[in-house]
């Protein structure tokens, strides 16, 4: 496999965003050990990839496949530990640790109550009051948010914890007519390392190719969600719910500030009511007509994200379908710009507790000089 190209016009440029590695704690004569296991309250069931933490240490641990967890060399002392899981209320507590001694928890946590009932489906006005919703206003609304959240913490910790290289193949054509002429399909190592982080109204940027500068579309990645820039220039919407297969997917709608006066974009997160997993992810241009000159022929630009769960609670990236909308143009046949990307295989460093370290996918039948039917497109369906 070769690995990844630059990014290519107004496309996806990075979905997996890999954070600094925790520092580890320093061995230490003065240290204890701190063992527990996390449960579901009240029922006891285990909590596998409950995250555990103490933050004034930057210490932080997924639990087992049972809810066990174990941080060592923890120098002694008193601190706020963390748990947190997706789907259930964090808790914190302070704990003491002894030199040379073991201190042993068992953490119960509430599942987050989240219900349709009372929820509100509003319209999409425009975002002129941006940042978190107001908790006593709008509770159910706030929980939703609180759930994309810990998602994006989740996957943050996962990064983290396990770096990871993944396998995708990639199928580049034109769309039109209700179907996809494919013009290449290649196969790409993406290691999951920092590429380009979002940035409020800078979502359009450029970079200079190897024949002339290129011009691309830095999507924020689930990471961004918990970032308190994203958070701070868009507007959240409970949007209803719909029924997905044997699952009731909870829509949560984002929308760019009215304050970016460039590009930036507008989402929609779907989240299952029953496990409070981040299933797709919906990503639109903000402002199309204020892109630069040299691309006023882009009327839209979308990208639609799923996302496939390696173990309970912990989901990576499974596909991206992106299409460049144009304007039509008189006497002249318009061809969109398409883009379809499915993992195929991942590889992790250190595979996460009970995690297989490599898995391998069948992928899809996408071949070059071949026309895709428009059910191959999901993201077609959204044509501005």
């Amino acid at each position: 496999m070769r690995r990844a190209a630059a990014a290519w016009r107004l496309m996806v440029c990075a979905w997996l965003l890999l954070c600094a590695p925790a520092a580890g704690v320093a061995q230490s004569a003065a240290s204890g050990t701190v063992r527990g296991v996390v449960q579901a309250a009240p029922t006891n069931v285990a909590l596998p990839y409950a995250v555990v933490s103490i933050p004034s240490l930057n210490i932080e641990r997924f639990s087992g496949a049972e809810g066990q967890f174990l941080l060592s060399a923890v120098p002694a002392g008193t601190y706020e530990l963390m748990v947190r899981r997706i789907g259930f209320v964090p808790q914190r507590q302070r704990i003491t640790v002894a030199a040379n001694r073991t201190t042993t928890l068992s953490i119960a946590l509430i599942q987050v109550p989240v219900r349709l009932t009372g929820m509100t489906v509003r319209p999409t006005d425009p975002c002129r009051l941006p940042g978190l919703p107001d908790s006593s206003r709008f509770p159910e609304v706030a929980q939703l948010v609180g759930l994309l959240r810990e998602n994006a913490a989740t996957y943050r910790t996962l990064v983290r914890r396990f770096p990871f290289v993944y396998a995708q193949v990639r199928a580049l054509g034109e769309y039109d007519d209700g179907t996809m002429a494919v013009r290449s399909v290649d196969t790409l190592a993406v290691p999951a390392q920092p590429t380009v982080r979002y940035e409020p109204g800078r979502v359009v940027q450029s970079t200079r190719g190897t024949i002339a500068r290129e011009t691309f579309m830095a999507i924020p990645s689930i990471i961004d969600l918990v970032d308190p820039s994203f958070v701070n220039n868009h507007c959240f919407i409970y949007a209803g719910a719909s029924v997905q297969g044997n699952e009731t997917w909870f829509r949560l709608d984002v929308r760019a500030s009215e304050r970016l006066r460039t590009p930036d974009v507008h989402g929609a997160f779907f989240l299952d009511s029953a496990t409070a997993q981040l299933r797709r992810m919906e990503l639109e241009l903000s402002r199309p007509e204020r892109l630069p000159a040299s691309l006023r022929g882009v009327r839209s630009v979308i990208a639609h994200s799923t996302f496939v769960e390696i173990a309970p609670g912990l989901s990576i990236l499974e596909s991206v379908c992106a299409i460049n909308w144009q304007k039509p143009r008189q006497g002249t046949r318009v061809f969109h710009g398409a883009e379809l990307q499915h993992t195929l295989a991942w590889e992790f460093t250190i595979a996460p507790p009970d995690v297989e370290r490599v898995t391998v996918r069948t992928g899809p039948p996408w071949h070059p000089a071949t026309r895709l039917p428009g059910a191959s497109l999901p993201c077609a369906g959204a044509e501005p």
